[in-house]
């Protein structure tokens, strides 16, 4: 096995050795390259600690290359950490301005030659100027945003979605929204047209951003100019409107210069303005900004990829923010997405990113864009992310064919994710589209602002989610869960969900399978919530088998879809109980040997919008809107559940003829009504099933299993073992965070790993 070395102290003059190393990725590159053409072997690139401010990214191309038996690695010397930086470091002269805030010329910015959108001090991301100003204490409540009084009743024109030339998306967003006075900035700003706005879409789906074009003070009017392209396709509800319900926050605004940790950047006299945080020497301070959107680029063909590729062992950071870029819309779900990352792959096979730490990246973290294949990426950390942690996306061809450009049997195990989205909410942990055969395992996933895990649609299936730790997510969006799927492929009809009962396409599972192709299987997962639908399998979402999972806060939703399995789960306490939506015809949904113990209390959740339809009465069972014909399940029988109310309920909302049913509400003349488990059992339903407490051996430490005599065992309800959900044993040591994960083990007691 050949060795090259690196270090910020070398030079490209060296041999590359471990006494004289090379000083740039560039010279190591043509080093390996040279090498395997005179002497094939395994090489591997030892990178010494220290930060690498890349001048552009660090790409890898088809002659980069290894094989499965000669791969070619580069990765961190043992026990340090290079950073690869898509940024830059600034030499500040520091001066006073007015009321604790200093200022340094930049000449570079002021010839047009360097720009930022984000600050880093000591490693630390800085706060852009706002109103009102940055607040995080209470996501759920929104501090650090305003409501708007209401929107300016025109609609923006038709957006092109960026890399998918052919796809162009109407965004059914306003021009602009009204402010409330007594709620907005007393100040007058100079520079309106530089500011940028951060706004929630009206149901809390996500968020979107425009620049400001300009602002009738007069009038209360803020008119939007660039953006809005950061949410789907439109369909009825918009998934781009806005409105007196949207939360805003306003950045780029130097006369909101106020409180510590803020900055601004005066572009056109080239000053950068920074109100420093209590204690921070300035002259000391390591002041470092974004450039580059991506720090490497795996970046092959189908026909020839990058292939045997590994990055280990890496802080990757300070890449630019990218969600003013253009959007791409792979699917009908509500999603757009940025095709982009600190690390994009596209055209690669069997490469791996692992044990790398992605910190606070300005957009996505890795991005798999169309052809990929047997990829991983595993033992990584990711935190702060501008949006999404790792996505897996493929193209827009609507048959597999034989380009087959998407990413097939690629994994994402044993990484830790939190708090991410920071510039956009409607992201994940983990998100797949349009790909096949993915997994998603071992790994802990928590405060998110939307799902842990999400799937944009069905196309093509296949995936594996299994063994995930997932608690604290949908924090800041509403209608939706930790894991949620949509089935917005070829085959859904929208009119079987959003249109009025006397034109409703009532019809049963049709070609679901065509895109759907093989199903997605979740198994032996620890979800722990307050609001949410849990597992959501919204919109058409199909080809599902659920069984050993644990909910905790959370349970189900299962909207119009067909060919779903759910067995053998456990929903405790859930902020809703299993939930029906909305079904199709002779679906094929079965669903048996699950446990339900619902609590009135716990349906009260701390945030979530969708919600607000009057959910809280305790109920086993919500079905809401279902079919005009025929069944709506194939099979529901042989449950265990269990409720406070001491008796079982379930709640049936039928729809009125002519009347719509939205996401968000039930408008119009609805019948609801309330069957008791034996009017229930009449309608041909859980006619096996009982209502008992499924005795749980210890609840209150973790341990969902149930006693050797519970009657859930008698319905054929078997125990089984999530204590190795969540992160593996040999999560790198360096990338653990400070507080111990802890999750139930089944032996009464929790444990650190």
């Amino acid at each position: 096995m050949a060795e090259f070395y690196i270090a910020t102290s070398g030079s490209d003059e060296h041999p590359g050795t471990a006494e004289k190393p090379f000083a740039t990725f560039a010279r190591a590159q043509a080093a390996v390259r040279e090498l395997k053409q005179i002497d094939p072997q395994p090489i591997t690139v030892l990178v010494r600690g220290g930060t690498y401010y890349l001048e552009k990214p660090l790409t890898f191309e088809p002659v980069d290359s290894g094989t499965a038996t000669q791969p070619v690695t580069y990765m961190a010397y043992p026990d340090e950490i290079p950073v690869l930086s898509g940024g830059g470091k600034l030499q500040c002269c520091w001066q006073p301005y007015r009321d604790n805030i200093m200022m340094c010329p930049l000449p570079e910015v002021k010839a047009g030659l360097l720009s930022f959108t984000q600050l880093f001090v000591n490693g630390k991301r800085q706060v852009r100027a706002r109103y009102p100003n940055h607040d995080t204490s209470d996501p759920k409540n929104y501090t650090g945003y305003i409501l708007a009084a209401g929107k300016i009743n025109a609609e923006m024109e038709d957006h092109q979605a960026g890399v998918d030339d052919d796809m162009r998306f109407s965004s059914g967003a306003p021009r602009g929204i009204v402010f409330n006075p007594d709620t907005f900035t007393q100040k007058r700003w100079t520079r309106p047209h530089e500011t940028i706005i951060h706004i929630y879409q009206a149901y809390y789906w996500g968020n979107l951003q425009w620049q400001i074009k300009e602002i009738d003070w007069d009038r209360r009017l803020i008119w939007f100019g660039h953006g809005g392209q950061q949410m789907g396709a439109k369909w009825h509800p918009s998934p781009c409107e806005v409105n007196e319900h949207s939360r805003f926050f306003i950045e780029n605004v130097f006369e909101e210069l106020d409180a510590p940790g803020e900055w601004y950047l005066d572009r056109e006299a080239g000053f950068l303005y920074y109100l420093p945080e209590e204690g921070l020497d300035i002259e000391k301070a390591t002041i470092e900004v974004p450039i580059l959107q991506q720090v490497v680029r795996m970046i092959g063909t189908q026909v020839e990829p990058v292939h045997h590729v590994t990055l280990r062992g890496f802080q990757i950071a300070h890449t630019a923010s990218t969600f003013l870029e253009p959007y791409s819309v792979p699917s009908l779900s509500d999603w757009a997405i940025h095709r982009g990352g600190a690390v994009f792959m596209e055209g690669t096979r069997n490469c791996s990113v692992e044990a790398c730490f992605f910190d606070a990246v300005g957009g996505n973290a890795i991005f798999m864009n169309n052809y990929n294949r047997g990829n991983r990426v595993a033992g990584c950390k990711f935190t702060e992310t501008g949006d999404s942690a790792i996505c897996f996306v493929g193209s827009l061809e609507t048959t597999v064919g034989t380009q087959r450009n998407f990413p097939y049997e690629c994994q994402a195990v044993n990484n830790l994710i939190h708090d991410c989205g920071v510039f956009g909410k409607q992201v994940a942990g983990v998100y797949i589209s349009r790909a096949k055969r993915i997994t998603v395992a071992h790994n802990e996933i928590y405060h998110m602002p939307r799902a842990g895990i999400c799937i944009g649609d069905g196309t093509w299936g296949g995936h594996l989610i299994e063994y995930n730790y997932i608690h604290e997510t949908c924090r800041e969006t509403g209608d939706h869960g930790p894991f949620n799927a949509w089935g917005r492929d070829k085959y859904w009809c929208l009119a079987q969900s959003h249109m009025p009962y006397t034109v409703m396409r009532s019809h049963d599972a049709g070609h679901v399978l065509v895109d759907a192709m093989e199903p997605v299987t979740l198994r032996y997962n620890f979800f722990k919530e307050s609001s949410g639908w849990g597992l959501d399998l919204d919109d058409g979402a199909s080809n599902y088998e659920i069984y050993n999972n644990l909910c905790v806060g959370v349970s189900m939703k299962l909207r119009e879809g067909a060919y779903r399995t759910i067995y053998n789960n456990i929903w405790v306490h859930g902020a809703n109980s299993p939930c029906f939506h909305v079904g199709n015809e002779n679906n094929h949904d079965r669903y048996f040997h699950n446990i339900t113990v619902m609590s009135v209390a716990a349906m009260e959740p701390e945030q979530d919008l969708n919600f607000e339809m009057g959910q809280g009465y305790g109920e086993i069972y919500t079905l809401i809107a279902p079919p005009a014909h025929g069944p709506w399940l194939e099979e529901i029988d042989h449950n265990c559940f269990y409720s406070d109310l001491g008796e079982f309920v379930a709640r049936v909302q039928t729809r009125a003829e002519g009347d719509f049913i939205e996401w968000q509400e039930v408008r119009g003349r609805m019948e609801k009504k309330k069957y008791s488990l034996q009017e229930w059992q009449a309608l041909g339903f859980d006619r096996h099933s009982i209502f008992a407490d499924p005795q749980f051996i210890d609840p209150e430490k973790g341990d969902y299993r149930v006693k050797p005599g519970s009657p859930a065992l008698k319905v054929g309800f078997e125990n089984f073992d999530i204590s190795s959900a969540g992160l593996l044993p040999d999560f790198p040591k360096q990338w653990r965070d400070k507080h111990a994960y802890q999750k139930p083990n089944h032996q009464g007691e929790t444990k650190n790993v």
